[in-house]
């Protein structure tokens, strides 16, 4: 039977596809269409209203006739958005567009009424509903035209944010702030911490394919050790980039097995292809267990809008906001007031470097921010947030350092003294010792 987890996770995969929704409910369309039938087994006929053919064909295809336009028209409105977003933004955002859910349901509901339509009118041609039936399918289809209503005035609004930089930098907000706090309650996704300097003895599992690691399935990985009476030592983290044939994890011998420890434990080829099943790797980046993926797509976003093309630093200022809250308000792993549970103690992954959510956003963003004063500013004050935030972290101490990095990558492309003094004392106040060791190149 497949793990709940992996269930979960196929569903979450499934849900995220503009295609899905409306594919199930349309099947549960076509059930409902026909499930009238079943009203002339239990309804006698005198009992209800004997409603005519004629008006419920007159009325069912009015409803699928008017259900296949807006269809259409919905579905081009979707595409124009996601070209915006993908041009406008970044491609990397197109996948956080298509799942927005609220798009997914409008056109689900239109797709859904269109073929419940179309079977009941097919059925009802054909004489397939009694006179207790066609009393029920024209309540169904009351039903669904106040759902279609709905669905519509829905729609309307959400027409007004779709394709919008706003809306699309709200959507990788929210899911880069929930791949942050999956990460700060489980920093090492419920495992142990990998042993520093990875000398161990052990058999090596090398990757089958170049691309991202998307997905380690630790529950998966937790059963395959404790089967074998191993550890295992995962080397990679999702999002890492891996080439074919590199380690991407290790079969150790189990830390409580005394006799074979320090010794690499038998793994046959079976349970390698297991192993390396469970750690998946693809073309594309996820953002699920990845949290430095969400902050580098918001990251790409203001530099488009930093591009001289664009020249948009309004935008940059937005951008930067937004990591400000998915670095500052979710917080880090490590500030943690109790230990994060380690539910896969046979299971051992590397620590991720905090520091890399600074280096992965803000240095592109001060590079091509250049000498636009008002931005560069708005730069350092959330470098600065960020580092108060998270004191005496290995965030804080980049977060202060990328700061007077900013600051000398840009006095030299600005114009105005007045404005290089500003903005040198600012990133000073900021970067604190980092801006004297920088000065004599001691750091």
């Amino acid at each position: 039977m497949m793990p709940i987890a992996r269930l979960q996770r196929l569903w979450k995969g499934l849900s995220e596809q503009l295609w899905f929704k409306p594919a199930w409910w349309g099947v549960l369309a076509t059930a409902v269409a026909l499930m009238g039938s079943i009203a002339n087994r239990f309804i006698a006929e005198d009992l209800v209203p004997d409603i005519g053919r004629d008006t419920l064909q007159g009325l069912l295809t009015i409803i699928a006739s008017s259900m296949l336009a807006v269809s259409t028209f919905s579905l081009s409105i979707l595409v124009q958005a996601f070209s915006s977003a993908a041009s406008s933004a970044s491609p990397r955002a197109l996948r956080v567009i298509m799942a927005d859910d609220n798009a997914q349901t409008a056109i689900a509901a239109f797709i859904s009424a269109f073929i419940y339509s179309v079977i009941a009118l097919m059925a009802l041609g054909v004489g397939y509903y009694g006179s207790a039936g066609r009393f029920v399918l024209l309540l169904f289809t009351v039903v669904v035209m106040i759902n279609v209503i709905i669905m519509l005035i829905r729609w309307i609004n959400t027409l007004s944010r779709l394709g919008r930089m706003g809306y699309t930098i709200g959507r990788v907000e929210h899911v880069a702030a929930e791949a942050m706090l999956a990460y700060q309650a489980q920093p090492l996704l419920g495992g142990q911490a990998l042993p520093e300097g990875g000398q161990t003895a052990g058999v090596q599992v090398r990757a089958a394919c170049s691309g991202h690691v998307q997905h380690i399935d630790m529950e998966g990985l937790q059963q395959l050790a404790e089967a074998g009476q191993a550890d295992i030592h995962v080397l990679v983290r999702p999002g890492s980039f891996v080439c074919i044939g590199q380690p991407i994890a290790k079969w150790v011998a189990g830390h409580g097995d005394a006799e074979h420890r320090g010794h690499a434990p038998e793994m046959d080829a079976d349970r390698q292809e297991k192993l390396r099943a469970l750690i998946e790797v693809a073309a594309d980046r996820d953002f699920n267990q990845d949290p430095r993926f969400g902050v580098v797509v918001l990251g790409e976003i203001g530099q488009r809008a930093l591009s001289a093309a664009v020249n948009d630093g309004g935008t940059a200022i937005a951008v930067a906001g937004a990591l400000a809250r998915v670095l500052a308000d979710c917080g880090s792993a490590s500030e943690a007031v109790e230990p994060a549970e380690i539910r896969y103690p046979r299971v051992f992954v590397p620590s991720l470097d905090e520091a890399d959510f600074i280096r992965d956003s803000f240095i592109p963003l001060q590079r091509d921010a250049g000498g636009m004063f008002e931005v560069q500013m708005f730069f350092i004050k959330v470098l600065n947030g960020i580092a108060d935030a998270h004191p005496d972290s290995a965030m804080a101490d980049e977060a202060r350092r990328v700061a007077w990095a900013g600051w000398l990558q840009a006095k030299d492309k600005l114009s105005l003294s007045t404005e290089q003094a500003q903005l040198e004392q600012a990133a000073r106040e900021v970067a604190g010792r980092w801006s004297e060791c920088m000065d004599t190149r001691t750091c």
